[in-house]
């Protein structure tokens, strides 16, 4: 047995058995690989669990660990969870553990894409909080709608930390033509408003804003991370790119976002910009429009049905 055979033996061990997943207080729930910003007992899916008073022990794992963890399987139920994009390069590893089906659950952006059985996308656990009822998703959703967007003077922001696919250093040079574009974030940054001013807090420094450069990290249909909707909640009109520029048709009004087309000619998109920006009529119609479908909550609510099923036949076998 060679040293590196060794090491790799010794690890995969050491993630396998080691204390360094995150218990909620009566250790029911565990998670592998996921964040840890949070106590497990604040985590979405604690919460839900709970909040359902579902009392079977369950494993949930996710990509933010050594992709070995997934491959042991602990007692009680086994659930897997990404709001990735599994198609992307980076995730082949993950992807290909969970395309066999050892999990009880496997939930992401969309059905099968890696093996899922459920969509839940990862904006989800950003915008509704798991106890929350249906008339708590109308409720939000018509806050969502009525954020005010006048008396706006600031251009467009940007926060993030990278720009893997150069797509967000595409449309900063594009729009920087236009007027100047804030970037509050590690990338491009040039302010220093969202950490001094705001406090680090996103939602504050967008809402100066009349436009938010909010592109996914990766492209594959059904992938909708929380950008967007940050962006709508913010009371921005999204520029945004991901998700086969359909992103989430039976939720969001498709004419309230600005799409870039990568690769493309975005000449059009770029003179609807200005005419925004020059018209401030023509910009508070746009930004005024309904974000969402008349039916978005009742498709909302039925990712909070569809869970809680899935969840209630498991626990009652």
């Amino acid at each position: 047995m060679n040293i590196a055979y060794s090491l790799k033996l010794f690890n995969f061990f050491l993630n396998r058995y080691s204390d360094d997943t995150r218990l909620n207080n009566n250790d029911q729930i565990r998670f592998y690989n996921f964040w840890d910003t949070q106590l497990p007992h604040e985590m979405w899916f604690a919460r839900f669990i709970q909040h359902h008073k579902h009392s079977a022990k369950i494993n949930f794992y996710s990509v933010l660990g050594p992709v070995e963890t997934l491959k042991y399987r602990r007692k009680g139920l086994n659930i897997f969870f990404s709001g990735e994009n599994m198609q992307a390069e980076r995730f082949d590893k993950y992807r290909q553990v969970c395309e066999k089906k050892p999990f009880d659950l496997s939930i992401g952006f969309d059905n099968n894409a890696f093996g899922s059985d459920i969509r839940f996308p990862l904006w989800m656990l950003y915008m509704f909080e798991p106890e929350s009822t249906y008339e708590d998703i109308k409720v939000k959703l018509d806050q969502l709608s009525n954020v005010k967007t006048g008396n706006r003077t600031r251009f467009c922001s940007l926060v993030a930390s990278h720009d893997w696919n150069g797509i967000r250093g595409d449309i900063i040079d594009a729009l920087q033509f236009v007027d100047l574009v804030s970037s509050g974030g590690r990338f491009r940054q040039n302010t220093d408003e969202l950490q001094i001013n705001c406090n680090d807090n996103k939602h504050e420094f967008l809402k100066q804003f009349k436009l938010n450069i909010c592109p996914e990290n990766s492209n594959a249909g059904g992938y909708v991370t929380e950008k967007i909707f940050q962006s709508i909640e913010a009371g921005c009109i999204p520029v945004y790119w991901g998700a086969n520029n359909k992103p989430e048709l039976d939720i969001l009004n498709q004419d309230a976002i600005l799409f870039w087309n990568q690769g493309e000619d975005n000449t059009n998109l770029l003179s609807v910009i200005k005419e925004l920006i020059a018209d401030e009529n023509k910009y508070i119609d746009f930004a005024t429009q309904q974000r969402f479908l008349p039916h978005a909550a009742e498709v909302i609510w039925s990712y909070f049905e569809t869970l809680e099923e899935k969840l209630n036949s498991l626990t009652t076998k």
